[in-house]
């Protein structure tokens, strides 16, 4: 009798402690596992000092402010908000531009004065931590308030 309860307990013993914990994903992990990977596609550009325009990226906002054309878009009090995405190529060159807003009419005007600023006018080209220029993308927000006459 003893021999069987020891056989038992042992037994008892294996099934509950021979099974293997499950070791939890981070978040990273379960995002990268749930995401297709396309291998041709390159990573983002790391770059330790962005692009930016002649002035500073303020100026840019500036600039592109006084070229609006403000009758295309006016429609009440309201503050019209888009994103400028620039593409800059390591000799300081716009390669792209792209606005996203909820306002199309907004969009395609702020798309069109950026356009025009950046036509003849070469950025400062990012550079990475060994000082090589490098492709950057630029993500400046704007905003506009409207005002009805």
């Amino acid at each position: 009798m003893k021999k069987f309860i020891i056989l038992c307990s042992i037994c008892i013993f294996e099934i509950v402690f021979s099974q293997k914990n499950k070791v939890e994903k981070t978040a990273r992990e379960k995002h990268d596992s749930s995401q297709p990977q396309d291998l041709s596609v390159p990573p983002p550009p790391i770059s330790d000092f962005p692009a930016q325009y002649p002035g500073g990226n303020r100026l840019f906002l500036a600039n592109v402010r006084k070229n609006l054309k403000e009758s295309d878009f006016i429609s009440s009090d309201k503050i019209l908000k888009t994103k400028i995405i620039l593409k800059i190529d390591p000799k300081g060159n716009v390669l792209n531009i792209s606005t996203y807003g909820s306002h199309s009419a907004f969009n395609d005007e702020v798309k069109k004065s950026a356009e025009k600023i950046t036509k003849n006018t070469p950025w400062e080209p990012s550079k990475n931590k060994q000082g090589i220029t490098v492709v950057d993308i630029v993500n400046l927000p704007f905003e506009f308030k409207t005002i009805n006459k």
